[in-house]
């Protein structure tokens, strides 16, 4: 990597773009919507519709799955930067049913660093049974721990769980509204919600699978598949039910690029971007006996593998089970989201595509 930033030419992403197109033309994408942005706003987006999709244009909105990871951790860092919760401050002090005798304390950084110990929920059963958040909050204060909180990194999507619930108890409101109110509703994200029924039903992108049995399968009866969504809707799931467009993804990602803020609406300040972005889970590159260091977690996103990844140490993203990326890089001042609609959709196909588009860096 040279020392000083590169610069996006625009002409060269011709080749990115027209990667995504073959992925669906090859049939490994069911459709692709791949957009580029600077800070200073979208350089190119293009949806490539498939057969099995044919109505998708660049506008759609799609299922997220885990980008709703890093929305929330914005949410929970407004909290840590205005002084309410301490990121190291046990979370059993606005949770107290987590407590139990002689179990460890578990932190907000535990929780937002994949380092809390706690098992994560199986995707089937959260897909077509009827739990509530309540009662994923209830299953994760009865969880017994795994391993000792920090001691390892393992993803868990249950921990957003409680920390949507830590954002409900200390600002006075549901998780969901605070969401809209302090970081949708000022970025002009009006495209994302966990409720596309209401509203964006129209614009809605299809959901396949990839091998999740009885999970949003479109091969069951159209009314079998439409309710299961329905019921993913009504549990906003803040590990990985909102859905969004890739025009209020880019907003998000530019906002994050410049520090936290955009258009003149401050989600976070900028220090508190540096803090949640940087690497956490480090413990010594290519040390096998360091089970932390199989993991580049930053608080809510994820980092680059410096051997295999061409985004620089500041760069950071996260992506989702149904073919989701948000990707960031402030050093070249660069956002890439990619979205396609299939649960379990193989990372490396997303991965070609950012790859092409780092490829256009002069």
């Amino acid at each position: 990597m040279t020392e000083r930033p590169l610069a996006l030419d625009p002409a060269a992403l011709d080749a990115a773009f027209a990667l995504a197109r073959r992925q669906v033309d090859e049939g490994d994408a069911p459709f692709t919507i791949l957009a580029v942005a600077t800070s200073a706003g979208l350089v190119r987006a293009e949806a490539t519709p498939g057969p099995r999709a044919p109505r998708v244009d660049v506008d759609a909105v799609c299922l997220l799955a885990s980008i709703t990871k890093p929305i929330v951790a914005v949410a929970v860092m407004q909290l840590v930067a205005e002084g309410r919760l301490g990121l190291l401050d046990g979370i059993e002090r606005h949770i107290p049913e987590f407590a139990r005798p002689g179990k460890p304390a578990v932190t907000a950084w535990h929780l937002l660093s994949h380092t809390s110990g706690l098992p994560d929920y199986d995707l089937v059963e959260i897909a077509t049974g009827r739990l509530d958040h309540a009662a994923l909050v209830r299953r994760a204060c009865d969880a017994e721990l795994a391993f000792a909180p920090g001691s390892r990194c393992a993803y868990c999507s249950s921990s957003f769980d409680l920390l949507a619930e830590l954002i409900t108890r200390i600002a006075g409101e549901p998780y969901p509204v605070i969401l809209r109110r302090r970081i949708l509703d000022p970025l002009a994200m009006a495209s994302t919600t966990f409720n596309p029924f209401d509203g964006l039903a129209e614009r809605m992108a299809p959901v396949f699978t990839s091998g999740v049995p009885g999970a949003l399968q479109r091969e069951v009866p159209p009314e079998q598949a439409l309710g299961e969504l329905r019921h993913l809707a009504s549990m906003a799931l803040p590990g990985a039910g909102l859905w969004s467009s890739a025009g209020d993804l880019v907003r998000f990602g530019r906002a994050l690029l410049r520090g936290g803020e955009l258009d003149g609406a401050r989600i976070l300040p900028p220090a508190y971007v540096d803090l949640m972005t940087r690497e956490q889970t480090v413990g010594g590159l290519g040390a096998a006996a360091d089970p932390v260091q199989g993991s580049h977690y930053a608080l809510g996103w994820g980092k680059p593998d410096p051997r295999t990844e061409p985004g620089s140490p500041a760069s950071f993203g996260h992506g989702g089970a149904t073919g989701t990326r948000l990707w960031i890089d402030p050093r070249h001042d660069l956002v890439v989201v990619y979205l396609t609609g299939a649960w379990d959709f193989p990372s490396g196909r997303i991965d070609r595509a950012l790859h092409a588009v780092y490829a256009a860096l002069r």
